[in-house]
């Protein structure tokens, strides 16, 4: 069956986006100092480091200008060589690192944040069907009932619900 405009143009637009993220981040040919040599001297470091403390998490140490590549736990990669470098669509150097960490930081949010909002509704849909199941012949029961009821409609209807964060750009891919 033949594609519409429309579809042939959201495969093109698609296909370019793919091409555009293996291509190395355009602000590289313009950068001077290693990302490492000034990192550790940025006054919000201590935020980044104290945010993946808190989260019982060890924050990376930018000692030179290895990239992504190198710093990746070999198990994660894959075993093809050509796939292992594309891994990381172009990004090189501790800047590249870095990037990839972004990345990798809202990837993981995003899951966990998932995961969490799978396991509440789940667990807010059972207390629901007991709370239906009960006797609730006693009005106090009734009441502490249709109170729960309420509660957990509104918790619901929060959890149906997507947060947005505003980020800062900090990969630049151009054609």
């Amino acid at each position: 069956m033949a594609m519409t405009a429309a579809e042939r143009k959201r495969k093109q637009v698609a296909r370019q986006k793919e091409e555009r993220q293996l291509l190395a981040d355009a602000t590289y040919p313009y950068l001077g100092t290693p990302f490492f040599e000034v990192v550790e001297e940025n006054g919000n470091w201590s935020s980044v480091t104290l945010a993946l403390e808190l989260a019982g998490l060890e924050p990376p140490v930018f000692q030179d200008d290895s990239g992504p590549l190198e710093n990746a736990f070999p198990v994660a990669l894959p075993s093809d060589e050509e796939d292992r470098i594309n891994t990381f669509c172009g990004a090189a150097g501790s800047i590249g690192r870095a990037e990839v960490l972004v990345d990798c930081l809202l990837d993981a949010a995003t899951e966990l944040a998932q995961i969490i909002n799978d396991y509440k509704r789940s667990e807010l849909r059972k207390f629901r069907q007991q709370t239906e199941a009960q006797d609730l012949s006693d009005p106090a029961a009734r009441k502490k009932a249709l109170q729960d009821l309420l509660r957990i409609e509104k918790m619901e209807g929060m959890l149906a619900k997507k947060v947005r964060r505003e980020l800062p750009v900090w990969s630049v891919k151009l054609d």
